[in-house]
């Protein structure tokens, strides 16, 4: 599929990473959620490792917060050390005219299926093989459409 962080078509898996800054009397909290490729998956663990590990344990609630926060990160991120990483030159997919017109001949079936509950990371994956296009595409279709239906 692709990284909901940088857009890249590669192998996803779903993390969800914790960072925390603890200060005397509160504390600061970042998250990072959803299926993200190896490269964005390490630089985003070693990252709030690095911030957990320096900054997490200054406040009380944070004290007891911090070693849990970065026990659940490893735990998300041990099983995608055996991922494959993105290719080197892979970039986000583009919505060209040409996917847009080949993807538009499946809208409907496409539309069906997401309404009936299946997740769109399968219907962008079977929609892509059917149109000939990218499973990136024809999730930023999907997402194009959203977008405009929210403006109106």
């Amino acid at each position: 599929m692709y990284c909901e962080n940088c857009g890249c078509e590669a192998p996803t898996r779903y993390v969800a990473f914790h960072q925390n800054i603890g200060l005397l009397v509160m504390r600061l909290y970042n998250g990072t959620t959803g299926n993200l490729c190896k490269r964005c998956i390490n630089s985003t663990f070693w990252k709030y490792t690095a911030i957990n590990l320096t900054l997490g344990w200054w406040g009380i609630i944070s004290l007891f917060l911090t070693p849990i926060f970065c026990i659940i990160n490893v735990c998300y991120y041990i099983p995608c050390l055996a991922m494959e990483p993105p290719a080197p030159n892979a970039a986000p997919p583009q919505l060209t005219e040409d996917a847009v017109n080949r993807i538009v001949g499946h809208q409907d079936y496409m539309f069906q299926r997401l309404q009936q509950g299946e997740n769109l990371p399968n219907v962008s994956q079977d929609i892509a093989h059917r149109a000939g296009v990218t499973p990136g595409q024809v999730a930023l279709y999907v997402r194009h459409l959203y977008a405009q239906s929210q403006q109106q």
